[in-house]
Formats: structure tokens, C-alpha cells, sequence
């Protein structure tokens, strides 16, 4: 009888909940690990996930019922993800900015910071289908010294002094089901001259609240603008640097010995300093901002030639969300090749995550998210910032 109710079950759940194929097509597919373009690509997936990929040539054993989606002439890629974007404030309705930030291509996105829980409900509208959006990686407040640029940003939300307030929050956090943690170790949103030295919180409260962190399975990102804080960062043990854009020589050496990520952020800094020109503001902030994209954009490009891991992130909030591929372009200008700077957002934006047998490469096993573009990223990097096609999970969420 036992045995009859166990047939029985499994008639109805694979009568009843058939998975949904489908099978989708294109003239090319990039291959971000080897930089390869496969002619006539074709993925097989089910329900959110791909089963298979092979050349339309060898294709012929799929499913025959399986629903086929031709994206005939365009180039098929892995959904790209941005590690450093800020979609949810207290007070504001991120629906729209979600959408656009999906839409644009990226299907995974990390959320270093946000006000009033709206990250946790954001990640849960978009888990739950309420509205469309990447898949969000979430961290909650920052958390700073008090009077420092997390307190600032996230109205007090993470403001620590000592090290058990740290430690407590860090459970706090872990306990409500963050993803990562989020430190402001340093500098301003625009870094000058004078944030080179400056460190927000004493060593040992950095080190408590990332030996804390790992202890719950969470990696850390530090906001760090300047080498002492950069170099105080790493040598806790965080995952990622933020921003960094005075990093020097020492900090970069020791990122790279440790393995640590850059998310360097730098679109924001053009737009911010277009913005004050058209905004006529005054000779002497435009020469600010002038010095310090120029200042980065050098420090930058020396950690990229030194072998600093560099992990894409684009701070939108600061510049409009949906833009986020116009950092493509800088980080080509910086010295990258296209396949490098793609790399950013696919292969090592989803290690710095931990979500490489998740998202980051079309692969079985692999989220079925899916986007693609009408010309060949590797000539032409800017085709980025206009995605034809999304998928995410297997769901179309924009067609050519």
C-alpha cells in the first residue's frame, strides 16, 4: 500500500506540474570564460533554470514541444549583474527603478545599503513576483562610525562606537536575513585629497564586524576611498572595496595579494561633473569634480594594469538607474579589453557574490538569465547600453 501512495504522488506532481521548456536561439553566443563566439547557439531550459546548451546543429534531441524563441541576428549573453547599486530608500517607490534596472540587462544586482527595511521588502516584492526586478542581494544600513558617511547616508540606521554595538548588529542583520554586510571604513561619495588618511572606525571595531560577518556566512563591502582606509579594509578580511578611487600602489599590491575586489564605481563621476556644468555651478566645485575623476580614473587604471580583481558596480542612485552599462566604457578606456570589462559583471561580479553556480555564464545548472544585443560586444562594448532582449528565470521580461 505504501508503495502504490508513493506511485501514485509522483503520477500527479509530474502529471500536473509539468516543467515549462523552451528553447532559445540566436545567431551568436558569447562565451565570457573563453572569450569565444559560438555560431548558431542554442539553450534548452526548464522552468527557471538551463538544461543544456549546444549549436542549433546539434540541437535536434530537444524536446520537440519545447517553445522556441529565434533571436535570429542577435548576440546572446549571460545576464549581467551589478554589485553596487542603491535601489531602495524610506520614502520612495523603487518599483520603476527595479524594472528599469532589469530591463536594462541586469538580472542580478548586490544592494550595498538602504533606509527603513526597504531593501528587505523590495528583495521580497520581486521574489514573489509583485513586481519585476533583478535578483537583489541586500545588506540593510551600513554600518560606521557615528558622523561618518553611513551615519549620513542611512540616517543613523547602522552608526556603531564600540565593539559589541558592532557585533550585536552584525547579528542583528544576520539574523534577519541580509545577504552581505556593508562598512564604511573611510572617504567621501566624491573622494579628494583629504580622504586619503582618513579612517572612520578604529581596527579593531573593522575587524569585529567582519570576523563577526564571515562568522555568519556573510561577506563584507567596505566604502573605502582612500589607502589607509583601503589598507585597513583588507587587512580585516573584507570581500570588496568600494569606490577606491585614491587607491595607491601599497593598497593595491595588498588587494591583489588577498584577493580582494574593486567595485570602482567611476560612471558616476562623469555624470556627476556633467550635471554641475550644465547646472552652470561655480568654477571652483566644477574644478573639483574635474580632479577628482581625473585622480581616480589614474588610480584606477594603475590598479587594473597591477592585476587588482575588479568586480562591476555602478553606485546608480547617484546617476539615474537603467544606465548602469555606461560603465562598460570606462573600464574599456581605463585599459580594459571588452571580454575583461564583460568579465566584471559576469564570471567575477558572481564570485564576489558567491553565486557562481548561479548566475554569471550561460551553463547548465545556471538561472536561465539570458540577454542579448545587436552587435558583437567584443568590437563594440557600447551595445551594452542597449539590450534587446531579457530573460530572467526563463521568463521574457523584454523581446526585440
Amino acid at each position: 500500500m505504501k508503495y502504490f501512495i508513493h506511485v501514485l504522488f509522483f503520477f500527479l506532481i509530474t502529471t500536473f506540474t509539468s516543467a515549462e521548456t523552451i528553447v532559445v536561439r540566436a545567431k551568436w553566443m558569447l562565451d565570457v570564460n573563453s572569450g569565444n563566439l559560438i555560431s548558431s547557439p542554442a539553450v534548452l531550459i526548464r522552468d527557471d533554470k538551463i538544461v543544456d546548451v549546444k549549436t542549433d546543429a546539434d540541437s535536434k534531441s530537444f524536446p520537440k514541444d519545447a517553445t522556441v524563441i529565434d533571436l535570429g541576428d542577435l548576440y546572446l549573453l549571460p545576464g549581467l549583474i551589478d554589485a553596487h547599486v542603491h535601489l531602495a530608500w524610506a520614502g520612495q517607490d523603487a518599483t520603476e527603478d527595479a524594472k528599469k534596472t532589469l530591463l536594462a540587462g541586469f538580472t542580478t544586482v548586490r544592494n550595498p545599503g538602504s533606509t527603513g527595511k526597504t531593501d528587505f521588502t523590495l528583495r521580497n516584492d520581486i521574489e514573489t513576483g509583485k513586481i519585476i526586478g533583478p535578483r537583489m542581494l541586500i545588506a540593510g544600513p551600513g554600518l560606521g562610525a557615528k558622523g561618518g558617511i553611513c551615519d549620513q547616508t542611512f540616517a543613523g540606521e547602522g552608526a556603531v562606537e564600540t565593539v559589541e554595538e558592532a557585533k550585536a548588529l552584525v547579528d542583528k542583520l544576520a539574523t534577519e536575513k541580509v545577504d552581505f554586510i556593508k562598512i564604511c571604513a573611510g572617504g567621501r561619495v566624491v573622494a579628494t585629497e583629504q580622504d586619503s588618511s582618513v579612517k572612520e572606525m578604529p581596527d579593531s571595531l573593522v575587524e569585529a564586524i567582519v570576523k563577526t560577518a564571515h562568522s555568519h556566512g556573510l561577506k563584507v563591502a567596505s566604502h573605502a576611498q582612500g589607502p589607509d582606509a583601503i589598507l585597513q579594509s583588507v587587512r580585516a578580511g573584507v570581500d570588496s572595496v568600494e569606490h577606491g578611487g585614491l587607491i595607491n600602489a601599497e593598497a593595491a599590491a595588498l588587494m591583489k595579494e588577498h584577493h580582494t575586489f574593486l567595485v570602482p564605481t567611476l560612471y558616476r563621476l562623469d555624470w556627476i561633473l556633467e550635471n554641475a556644468r550644465q547646472n552652470n555651478s561655480p568654477p571652483e566645485r566644477v574644478k573639483v569634480l574635474t580632479t577628482a575623476k581625473e585622480t581616480a580614473y589614474e588610480n584606477v587604471r594603475k590598479a587594473i594594469r597591477l592585476g587588482v580583481p575588479i568586480a562591476f558596480g555602478t553606485d546608480a542612485t547617484v546617476y539615474p538607474h537603467g544606465l548602469n552599462a555606461r560603465e562598460f566604457s570606462v573600464l574599456v578606456e581605463l585599459g580594459m579589453t571588452p571580454l575583461q570589462a564583460i568579465q566584471t559583471s559576469t564570471i567575477h561580479a558572481s564570485k564576489l557574490i558567491g553565486w557562481q553556480d548561479k548566475v554569471g555564464q550561460i551553463h547548465s545548472g545556471q538561472f536561465a538569465d539570458l540577454i542579448a544585443v545587436a552587435d558583437n560586444p567584443l568590437k563594440n562594448i557600447r551595445t551594452l547600453e542597449d539590450v534587446r532582449f531579457v530573460m530572467k528565470g526563463g521568463k521574457v521580461e523584454k523581446r526585440p
